[in-house]
């Protein structure tokens, strides 16, 4: 009895998937594929690098106010540092020396400095990857080649008398 909910399920997820499709475009042949690209656009790089400088400041400003704030809290000096600093005050975590038996603020305040490491070293990595990666010109077509190895593939319900899937069809 439980598999005919998901059955129903599946299946209005399925047929629902189906208008989420795009519209072939209006005018021209509709049975010609749109270009596809292999690269993204060249808009994209000065997106990318300005997005991954924001998120590294961003989270940079947060460990810079709190090393301010908290001036006497192991490590404090090292998190004004962008992005080695948070690694470097993570070897300093413990207690201040007016706080002893600090106990959960520690280990809150470690698990937040890493999060700042991440987050400070992965915005460095999104904006290398915009200045780095390989990008296509917005008016370049595709070769034949490309538009001979052309792969679809979409899920499709699957339902008998005795089951319920999910399976996959595809032009190759």
């Amino acid at each position: 009895m439980r598999i005919v909910p998901f059955s129903v399920v599946a299946l209005v997820g399925a047929l629902g998937a189906s208008s989420v499709w795009a519209d072939e475009p209006a005018g021209g042949d509709s049975s010609s594929p749109p270009p596809i690209r292999r690269y993204p656009p060249s808009s994209v790089r000065v997106k990318l690098v300005g997005g991954g400088l924001v998120l590294s400041g961003l989270a940079y400003g947060g460990a810079y106010l709190c090393a301010s704030t908290w001036p006497d809290a192991p490590g404090a000096d090292q998190l004004k540092i962008p992005v080695i600093g948070p690694w470097m005050a993570l070897g300093k975590t413990g207690c201040a020396a007016d706080d002893p038996d600090c106990g959960f603020a520690m280990y809150f305040r470690a698990i937040l400095t890493v999060l700042d490491g991440v987050i400070q070293a992965g915005g460095i990595g999104i904006a290398g990857e915009g200045v780095f990666m390989t990008t296509e010109a917005s008016g370049a077509k595709p070769s034949k080649k490309t538009e001979a190895a052309r792969i679809v593939v979409r899920p499709v319900p699957v339902v008998t008398g005795r089951s319920t899937g999910l399976g996959v069809v595809g032009v190759f």
